[in-house]
């Protein structure tokens, strides 16, 4: 069942098998799988059905390093996560990605590739996606209008991979109906985690404080707690954890909050100078485009493909994943009035809408517009005309150029992490501050594929990219953005000294306290993190599925397991599909 837990009984005991904090992707996957086996467990929502300000303003912090989006913006605090602003991407990580690598100074996962692997097609399913391999040969010939080919890249340097879509889900939204009518499971919305409590030891953690916002607050008891909430907040929640062990749960050798990571984003302009032939392939812009309009997005049969380095070149020069689009550039798309187009609609859109004319907007951002706006909307009013004539007309019409959008790989750093500051919100936790750095390799990677990359366009005969400032050889462009991909910060390892969860996700020190989702991932490749996300959840469910069998009702576990997994993965129907278009603005 939903329960609304403002009206939970003050001071209250929940008692429960399984509790999961954070009802996003992660765990609301995990929350499926074990209540198709008949475990007793409790789902904490932060968030109601839709996005409230009062919940995100929980959300807000500090920014001290790096310039990254304010926090605040960038996660979701409602039923479904940041789901709701997915742009649906997805591909697995490679085998390599897992590996140790040396000339990168990486350590790797400490689980084996196949012991991720086996979850991926659960995992697409659940994504409401067909499982397919991801190799180019077997995608592109359905991909491709006819005499297009892809790029006859270098394979010792680049390679083509493609990258498949979700519709995307909203896992709130698509698996709500799932949750309520689930036998044993409660799903407490405007439920706020504030405190994990443990024994005197700290070695045990024995229920979940919660509170919320109409004052009450009571507690969820379990056998087993699960961090689900992304990688601010389960870092966050473990700080906050320190009246038993000093420093938070976990965080004996200093590492929750450490290893923050993201996906770095930036552009450079093409210089056109021949054929572009291959080239819609591996065009961002036109493809989510077209999967958001529908007609001839069946062309591209839900994929995009990218161009990336080739392991044996990271090898050979020493440097982390690599991969690219080269998208399309409208009229008045660089332009300031693009971006005061972007914020009145920003501003003015109802934050519970899931569509909009402008595919790149996501559904919530902030209050109602300001002077400032309009005065922006005002003078470049020319531009801001253009730029919304762009978004209307077809691709062809309005095209100025192309652009290089590097996605690169961002090697994990101790320094690049999130503490806490003496600043509390509504409910008395510690606020978060971020402290973003990225390492001279990450910047490294990225100039010197880029300049490998220009070498094999202007090889092929399609272009070159426009000369690289001088100062921009030493930092970043002004341009660097994220993906909306909060990882690493409580890293997976099996020495306690270099992570904060096992191999199973269990927090080190405390046996009975897990967490899932992007903070775990040790290192994070290229690929966007939303399907080794879920499939990481389906994977503890087994783990958690194995921990409590004996405590299960006595009847056919293993037919009721093997029911559950059928039902688990089955997609929504279509009209679900078809109610949540792309939105292509989170990787």
């Amino acid at each position: 069942m939903i329960i609304d837990a403002r009206l939970v009984e003050p001071e209250s005991v929940i008692r429960t098998q399984v509790c999961i904090v954070g009802g996003g992707a992660a765990g609301i996957t995990l929350a499926r799988s074990l209540a198709a086996i008949g475990i007793d467990l409790c789902l904490l929502e932060s968030g109601d059905r839709a996005v409230s300000w009062q919940a995100q303003d929980l959300y807000r912090a500090r920014n001290v390093g790096t310039p990254y989006y304010a926090l605040d913006m960038c996660q979701l605090r409602c039923l479904g996560g940041s789901t709701n602003a997915w742009g649906g991407w997805c591909r697995p990580l490679e085998p390599a990605e897992l590996e140790p690598r040396p000339w990168a100074g990486l350590d790797g996962w400490p689980i084996p590739y196949r012991a991720l692997a086996r979850y991926y097609p659960r995992a697409a399913a659940v994504c409401q996606f067909d499982p397919l391999d991801y190799d180019p040969a077997r995608w592109l010939p359905a991909l491709a209008r006819p005499g297009i080919e892809p790029l006859a890249l270098d394979p010792d340097t680049f390679r083509t991979t493609m990258y498949a879509f979700s519709p995307p889900t909203r896992f709130g939204r698509v698996y709500e109906e799932e949750l309520g009518r689930a036998r044993t499971l409660r799903c407490l919305l405007n439920a706020n985690a504030v405190r994990i409590a443990t024994g005197a030891d700290g070695g045990t953690a024995s229920h979940v404080e919660v509170a919320t916002f109409a004052g009450n607050r009571f507690r969820v008891a379990a056998e087993f707690i699960v961090l689900a909430s992304g990688g601010v907040e389960n870092a966050r929640l473990l700080l906050n954890s320190d009246d038993v062990v000093a420093g938070g749960l976990g965080n004996q050798h200093d590492l929750v909050g450490r290893h923050f990571m993201e996906h770095p984003h930036t552009r450079r302009r093409m210089a056109r100078l021949g054929s572009v032939k291959g080239l819609e392939l591996y065009d961002g812009l036109r493809v989510l485009r077209a999967l958001a309009l529908g007609g001839d997005g069946a062309q591209q049969g839900g994929a995009l493909a990218r161009i990336a380095l080739a392991e044996a070149a990271q090898r050979r020069e020493g440097l982390l994943g690599y991969s690219a689009n080269i998208n399309t550039i409208l009229l008045a798309h660089d332009t300031a009035g693009w971006d005061a187009l972007r914020t009145l609609v920003l501003s003015l859109s109802d934050p519970k809408r899931q569509t909009d004319p402008f595919l790149r907007f996501p559904p919530f951002r902030r209050k109602g517009i300001t002077a400032h706006d309009l005065w922006m909307a005002v003078r470049h009013g020319p531009e801001l005309a253009a730029a919304a004539i762009s978004e209307l007309l077809p691709l062809d019409r309005l095209q100025v150029g192309f652009e290089l959008e590097s996605k690169s790989e961002q090697a994990p750093n101790p320094a690049s992490r999130i503490t806490l500051t003496d600043e509390r919100d509504a409910f008395g936790m510690r606020r978060v501050q971020l402290d973003w750095r990225l390492l001279p390799i990450d910047r490294q990677t990225v100039l010197r594929a880029e300049e490998l990359l220009g070498a094999e366009l202007r090889r092929l005969g399609i272009g070159a990219l426009a000369p690289l400032p001088a100062e921009e050889a030493e930092r970043w462009p002004d341009n660097l953005v994220g993906g909306w991909h909060q990882l690493g910060t409580t890293r997976m390892a099996a020495d306690p000294r270099r992570g904060v969860v096992n191999a199973d996700c269990r927090v080190h020190g405390v046996r009975n306290l897990y967490a899932v989702g992007g903070s775990v991932f040790p290192t994070v490749g290229v690929a966007p993190p939303t399907l080794t996300i879920v499939a990481l959840a389906l994977r503890l469910a087994e783990h958690l599925a194995d921990r409590l069998e004996a405590r299960v009702a006595p009847v056919t576990v293993a037919r009721e397991r093997a029911a559950a997994a059928r039902e688990i993965v089955a997609p929504a129907p279509a009209a679900d599909i078809a109610a949540s278009p792309p939105a292509p603005w989170i990787r």
